[in-house]
């Protein structure tokens, strides 16, 4: 099979259940990293340990975590014989453990990625971020007109509107 090629699916197999992220990025040295680093992002990880856990060569595996050290999922320590961990800080780390959780329910009809979702809005998203728009229905009217222009922009019904300069007065 060649590297990156997506898998077929087959009807003895049709839950994918052995290829990571349901086969969605091919069956990839790669791939089965990511999976094995996003299931536990809370180990420390060696190459000796990833190579037994994806039954894949030294090289590869070594490849796979210069890439990906590189994009920043993971933080290497140790010099010659690294230890790597999850940066999971990194958005992209928060993304893929969301698209673990999508296969997850897809599969099996749980709720995996909406319960962390909302622990992520909860929990990780700034509380400046949690009121979004405020809205108003206290009419208003433009009085004063002149003939230029004013900076008042008012919002009705999803249209913008910008009135002769005068002066915002509460009915």
């Amino acid at each position: 099979m060649q590297r990156g090629t997506p898998i077929k699916r087959s009807k003895r197999d049709p839950e994918f259940s052995d290829i990571p992220y349901a086969g969605l990025f091919g069956d990839t040295v790669m791939a089965r990293v990511v999976e094995e680093i996003i299931a536990d992002p809370h180990s420390a990880y060696r190459p000796r340990d990833l190579e037994e856990l994806t039954e894949n060569s030294a090289p590869r595996i070594r490849d796979a975590l210069v890439t990906l050290t590189k994009f920043g999922l993971l933080k290497s320590a140790g010099g010659k014989h690294p230890v790597y961990t999850v940066n999971k800080s990194k958005k992209t780390f928060v993304a893929l453990t969301l698209l673990a959780y999508a296969v997850l329910d897809d599969r099996g009809k749980s709720d995996c990625m909406n319960t962390a979702i909302q622990h992520y809005c909860e929990t990780v998203l700034p509380a400046s971020l949690s009121e979004q728009a405020v809205a108003s229905t206290t009419p208003y009217r433009i009085s004063g007109f002149s003939a230029g222009l004013s900076p008042v922009i008012a919002v009705g019904d999803g249209n913008a509107y910008h009135y002769q300069k005068g002066v915002v007065t509460q009915e």
